[in-house]
């Protein structure tokens, strides 16, 4: 699911009741298209001559970008919510998941059978499928001796024929390697691995992998060039 304001106001209102004893103001509700996080509670910090930090104007944020099991939205929320009551009651906690938030989220997971984590960014792989835009990429395919049988390896290499040659030249002679082949495509499949030359790859299977190949464009090498395969 992909929440609405209403949404998360009623999950707010719902878990500052249940858990939070209804002590938490309600404060502004801001929906994002930010790949980073999955939500965030903001605040203004005013530093006291005595070293102490005190809190104020808070703001929930909460990511859309990703369609996600509302399980999730709402330990997502309760996340934020215990960062709220414990900058808003000023309580010392030692870092942004200090004892004190520990403590109250391990309370909330065995008293409401939520399942609430010390961190929620999003990964990787969550935010390349939330990026659906065609990117070009150029594809390496390994078949290799040390993955079981339907397994291969890919890399997402550079679009630069000299890097692309570079990584073939030397990767070709690695003992495990049987065969690399080159392909050109934009598939949104592809923008959750890294871009680099190093030897790493990337285990996939090897029928996935042909339904996303099925329109590429293969390349060849031709000398030290690189050119469409026929």
């Amino acid at each position: 699911m992909r929440p609405t304001i209403e949404y998360i106001q009623e999950r707010f209102d719902r878990y500052n009741r249940l858990m939070f004893g209804g002590r938490l103001p309600r404060i502004p509700i801001k929906l994002s298209d930010a790949k980073s996080y999955l939500g965030q509670c903001v605040s203004r910090i005013t530093s006291l001559p005595d070293g102490r930090k005190v809190h104020s104007d808070f703001e929930l944020r909460i990511s859309t970008r990703l369609d996600l099991p509302a399980e999730t939205v709402d330990d997502t929320v309760i996340h934020e919510m215990i960062h709220y009551f414990i900058h808003y009651n000023g309580l010392p906690d030692t870092s942004a998941h200090g004892p004190i938030f520990r403590s109250i989220m391990n309370g909330i997971n065995a008293s409401h059978g939520r399942h609430i984590t010390i961190s929620h960014h999003s990964t990787p792989e969550q935010r390349a499928e939330a990026d659906s835009r065609p990117k070009l990429h150029v594809i390496a395919v390994m078949k290799l001796r040390t993955l079981p049988a339907g397994r291969v390896g890919i890399k997402i290499l550079p679009r630069t024929a000299e890097r692309v040659l570079q990584f073939h030249r030397r990767t070709s002679s690695a003992p495990d390697v049987e065969s690399i082949d080159l392909y050109l495509h934009d598939d949104p499949f592809f923008n959750r691995y890294p871009v680099s030359v190093s030897l790493r790859y990337h285990p996939v299977s090897a029928s996935e992998l042909a339904q996303h190949l099925a329109s590429a464009r293969r390349l060849a090498i031709s000398g030290n060039a690189l050119i469409y395969a026929r």
